[in-house]
Formats: structure tokens, C-alpha cells, sequence
């Protein structure tokens, strides 16, 4: 993916952040989480027509209770292959709640005597399917590449794998993974699968609750 020059002020913000991820050109491997059930299948089922919670035990549930690890405003390091920067994101509802959504920007500092510095925005969309009682996300990059996504819930995070990528190489698919830490960090990852091939990091990222 290439992108547009950013704005050399905000890579001030990260460049403390990116001196650790500086100390390795290849991220190390994200540990393999554990799926839950899917909404499908959970008390997250919601009745389609009047919205209401399908069952005893369900009557609490709300929908996008199961991003709640991920409200608020984060900030870290980032890396995209020998590339160091920085990232920030915010995720919140909006709309009157009827859509979970992150805004983020990822920084990646200049080279001495190579490109220069680069700025990626991002905004995800997260929606509820209350007939098909489950979650799909759509994510859009300043670069022109829009995602459509399933999502997958997890002990420990939130997976998205695209249905299909706009604007990208035909066949290639994304998944995006936010994975809660034991110290209360999260990751935020994403991973390309050439048309063919395996899924291998893309952009990773280590962020901190602000």
C-alpha cells in the first residue's frame, strides 16, 4: 500500500514510542487467541424487529458490549516492516450507538536518505445484523483501499477477516486483529495474504490507554 506525506509535527508525538519497536525489522508472532462463539450463537441475539434480547439471560446484552476492552483514546509504537512510527486510535459509539467506530492514524517516521515521512488514516465501522444476529465491520484508508470484514469474537480480542478488498490486488485478503494484553494494553495488527499465500504482518502495533 503507498500512501501520501503526512505532517512532519505529529511524528513528534511518537518518535519516543518508536524507539522500541526500532529494535527488530520483523515483529514478533502475534499469539494465537482462542474464538468464542459468535454472535450467532451467544445471548447477543437480538430480536430482529423490535431489538430486544432473544432469551432468558440475554436481557442485559447490548449490542458491541464485546469491544467495550477497546473504548477510548489509545497511543503507541507502530511498525511496518523495517519502518518504525507511531499510532493512535479512538474508538467510541456514535450515531446514537447504533455503530461502534475507530478513527486512527498511523505515522511512520522519515528514512535518512529515503522516503519520507508518511501518514495513514483509518476509520472502522463496526455494525450489528440484528436478522442475522452477528457483527461485520467496514474499514476505509486514506490510500483508496476499503475492506468489507467478518468478525470473529475471541477470549481475548476481536478478528476481522475481509470478505473482499476495493482498490487493492484482486484475491488478496486482510485481517485485523485487536487483542487484549495482560498488562491492559492492546494490539492492533494487521496482516495481508497475497492471492494464494499465507496471511504474514503488515502493520503492527503496541498502543496504551491515554
Amino acid at each position: 500500500m503507498r500512501w501520501g506525506a503526512g505532517t512532519r509535527g505529529l511524528a513528534a508525538v511518537f518518535l519516543g514510542a518508536a524507539s522500541a519497536v526500532a529494535q527488530t525489522a520483523a515483529p514478533p508472532p502475534t499469539p494465537s487467541p482462542t474464538p468464542l462463539p459468535s454472535p450467532t450463537a451467544a445471548p447477543a441475539a437480538a430480536t430482529p424487529a423490535a431489538g430486544t434480547p432473544a432469551g432468558p439471560g440475554a436481557a442485559n446484552w447490548k449490542p458491541f458490549q464485546e469491544m467495550a476492552f477497546l473504548s477510548g483514546s489509545w497511543a503507541g509504537g507502530a511498525s511496518l516492516g523495517t519502518r518504525v512510527g507511531g499510532r493512535v486510535a479512538r474508538f467510541a459509539p456514535e450515531l446514537l450507538g447504533g455503530f461502534f467506530v475507530v478513527h486512527g492514524s498511523t505515522i511512520l517516521a522519515a528514512e535518512e536518505g529515503g522516503r519520507p515521512e508518511e501518514t495513514l488514516e483509518e476509520d472502522g465501522v463496526f455494525a450489528y445484523d440484528r436478522e442475522k444476529r452477528r457483527y461485520l465491520a467496514t474499514w476505509f484508508f486514506s490510500n483508496g483501499v476499503t475492506g468489507v470484514f467478518d468478525v470473529e469474537l475471541l477470549t481475548d480480542g476481536v478478528r476481522l477477516v475481509s470478505r473482499e478488498l476495493v482498490n487493492y490486488e484482486a484475491g488478496t485478503k486482510a485481517r485485523i486483529l485487536f487483542q487484549k494484553r495482560p498488562d491492559g494494553d492492546v494490539t492492533m495488527n494487521v496482516d495481508l495474504a497475497p492471492p494464494g499465500k499465507d496471511f504474514v504482518p503488515w502493520l503492527v502495533s503496541a498502543l496504551k490507554k491515554k
